[in-house]
């Protein structure tokens, strides 16, 4: 009778060398993330940071250039606070499973600010805006590009059609705070644009 052959047992979601990279980041960006003071308890000084740091139109008109980086990591409540935190650390996984998690670090430094510069140009009306969401769908489209193949041509026609989807039927929104989804297509532009050259290169970035 043959022996059994011992198969090495998969290791479970998160305790890999890719977690292990990502960990730091999903802690800084937990640590950074402020949530609107009036959805958690009053502070004065939780609401003097939430509008010192929001996405303004004002403000930033007015030279306060901050904000384009800032304005990302304010949130409504704590329910938005999370789903954002919890898709931001599903993409440093996906990040540091391509070893791409330092360069896209590097990326998302331009990443904020052309979005946010971005919105406040093709939404005249757009007072303030506040959250990841659009950083995210540009991550989202920057590793697809770096990625190449089919896995990512499926990932960016998903992408698509998420966008056009949210364009044409957008869904009702039952919080106090609608969506702003004109964020979340110039994001993935934006992350599109700055992985296009190399894309072009032919540069593909295989998952590990």
């Amino acid at each position: 009778m043959a022996r059994p052959r011992w198969r090495r047992q998969p290791r479970a979601v998160g305790t890999g060398r890719a977690a292990r990279r990502a960990r730091p980041v999903a802690r800084g960006a937990a640590a950074g993330l402020i949530v609107r003071p009036d959805a958690v308890s009053p502070s004065s000084v939780q609401a003097r940071v939430f509008d010192a740091l929001v996405l303004d139109r004002d403000a930033v008109l007015g030279g306060q250039l901050w904000r384009l980086w800032s304005g990302h990591w304010v949130h409504l409540d704590a329910r938005h606070a999370a789903i954002n935190l919890a898709a931001l650390v599903v993409m440093a996984l996906i990040a540091a499973r391509m070893r791409q998690l330092r360069p896209l670090l590097g990326v998302s430094l331009l990443l904020m600010p052309l979005t946010a510069a971005g919105l406040l140009i093709a939404v005249p009306d757009l007072p303030w805006y506040a959250g990841l969401s659009g950083l995210l769908h540009g991550c989202a489209a920057w590793l697809l590009l770096r990625r190449g193949g089919g896995v990512a041509t499926s990932g960016a026609l998903l992408l698509a059609g998420k966008l056009v989807w949210e364009q044409v039927a957008p869904a009702a929104d039952a919080s106090a705070f609608p969506v702003i989804h004109a964020a979340h297509v110039i994001g993935a532009l934006v992350g599109a644009a700055l992985a296009l050259p190399g894309a072009l290169r032919g540069r593909r970035t295989p998952v590990r």
